[in-house]
């Protein structure tokens, strides 16, 4: 009897035993969640370019009216015009410029070593800037012998005198220097016409003294 209620009771705790563990309840943990890796990667945008449409230019047949000769009449080709001769530019005529070696022109006190020189404006500025240099000594007591003297210079382009000599003495020392002086005073004159076309302006003046 012993030995039954042992096995009766080894029977009910192993039904009580599988009925806790078989009841329904929450499990906290089911397992390892399942980790699967994934690699973001950018998709670069793709750019489709449209494909040419080759253009067609349409044909266009040219089309010329049929000219319908009548009979009898008969059509004239016209002649081509005759095209003018271009005009010829006017060339200037060539300017001669004035040679030196030729005393032609003078006027009182200034003689001049070119052919022409048309200023006669400029002929006056020469003499009154000369003149108002000049300062001739005094002649002496109860003389009557006249005195000359020539100087010669030129005139550079800026009016600037130059190559100043005395070309003609008169004798008297101290009168020949006053007509030097006189001439470097002068200097500078004015400049040189436009028009004038030489480097240079040879002068040749002349003072005199006396009765």
């Amino acid at each position: 009897m012993k030995l039954n209620f042992l096995f009766s009771f080894s029977l009910h705790l192993l039904l009580a035993a599988i009925l806790f563990v078989s009841r329904p309840g929450t499990r906290k943990f089911e397992g390892y969640p399942v980790v699967i890796p994934v690699e973001i990667v950018e998709m670069k945008p793709v750019s489709y370019e449209a494909p040419e449409i080759e253009k067609i230019q349409p044909r266009v047949k040219e089309i010329r009216p049929k000219t319908e000769q009548l009979e009898g009449v008969t059509l004239e080709k016209k002649k081509p015009e005759k095209e003018e001769p271009p005009e010829e530019p006017i060339k200037p005529e060539p300017v001669e410029e004035p040679k030196e070696g030729k005393s032609v022109v003078e006027n009182k006190n200034v003689k001049l070593d070119v052919e022409e020189f048309p200023f006669s404006y400029y002929l006056a500025v020469i003499q009154t800037r000369v003149q108002s240099n000049w300062e001739p000594p005094s002649p002496p007591a109860r003389s009557s012998i006249s005195r000359k003297v020539v100087v010669f210079f030129k005139i550079q382009r800026n009016g600037r005198i130059t190559d100043i000599t005395l070309e003609t003495s008169s004798g008297d020392y101290v009168f020949d220097q006053a007509a030097v002086r006189a001439v470097t005073l002068a200097n500078p004159l004015p400049p040189l016409p436009v028009d004038f076309r030489a480097p240079e302006l040879p002068v040749h003046y002349e003072f005199e003294q006396g009765l």
